[in-house]
């Protein structure tokens, strides 16, 4: 029997839906911190993520940037203040300034598409393919196109010679086309001069890659006939450079170059 005056418990009933709504609320405001917590770090970096070109593999210093080497990445647009190159094709004809490591954001401080700014006064490697030699050869203003042939460009080779190095009888002046699609990879030293509202010159020399074989006829003739160059179009630049002839190939060089091989490969006392 309860004593006379004593209190009885309040009931619990009540105190279980404030529990749960005291819950809900506390694990609401838990999820609108975490919310505004991610959207502060996105905005603290940058918020905007923008496509950049990303290195795909290291690249050495001084060394031409190829389509290979290059891939496509994100990142945050406030990070990468000195991003100048939206695709791959952006880079073309640029050279590594420092070692860029894999996965590192391409960036202007990076790269260099002038030559001879790279590494301080150290100029990049030259884009002799692999089996080929650089030559430098001597041109001039009706020689070489009236100094319009750039870096990039393709020519053909034209020589002139008197068949009296090769015989006496018939003698004439023959001219055979001798080399075609030679690329020029430098163009220079220039004097520079305005032509047409436009900053040329003509330069004195031409550097083109060929075989180490076609660099000792090429020589030769140099030496001993009257050499013009012709500019090919730009769209047949597609086809590269021509294949090597097959009595001359890349990694052949023969002992002695005289009229006798000159006129068996160009049959220039036949003309």
């Amino acid at each position: 029997m309860a004593a006379i005056g004593q209190t009885r418990p309040a009931p619990t009933t009540i105190r279980t839906p404030l529990f749960i709504l005291g819950v809900a609320l506390a694990l609401l405001a838990f999820l609108a911190m975490f919310a505004f917590g991610i959207l502060f770090v996105n905005r603290s970096q940058g918020g905007a993520q923008v496509r950049v070109v990303v290195a795909a593999r290291d690249i050495n210093p001084r060394e031409p940037i190829t389509a290979d080497m290059l891939t496509m990445g994100m990142a945050p647009a406030s990070a990468t203040p000195n991003i100048q190159f939206q695709s791959v094709a952006d880079l073309k004809g640029f050279s590594a300034v420092v070692l860029v490591y894999k996965g590192q954001v391409i960036t202007a401080n990076l790269v260099s598409s002038n030559p001879d700014a790279l590494a301080g006064s150290v100029s990049s490697f030259l884009p002799i393919p692999q089996g080929y030699v650089a030559m430098t050869i001597p041109t001039s203003e009706q020689q070489g196109i009236a100094g319009y042939v750039a870096e990039g460009d393709y020519i053909n080779v034209l020589a002139t010679v008197n068949t009296n190095l090769f015989s006496r009888v018939n003698e004439r002046s023959v001219t055979r086309t001798v080399f075609t699609t030679v690329p020029i990879i430098r163009v220079g030293p220039a004097v520079t001069f305005p032509k047409q509202g436009v900053a040329q010159g003509v330069a004195s020399s031409l550097t083109v890659v060929l075989s180490l074989c076609d660099a000792q006829y090429l020589d030769w003739l140099i030496n001993n006939a009257t050499l013009k160059y012709v500019l090919l179009s730009y769209k047949d630049y597609s086809q590269g450079i021509a294949p090597p002839d097959q009595t001359c190939p890349p990694t052949d060089k023969p002992s002695v170059i005289g009229p006798a091989l000159i006129n068996s490969r160009w049959a220039f006392s036949q003309g």
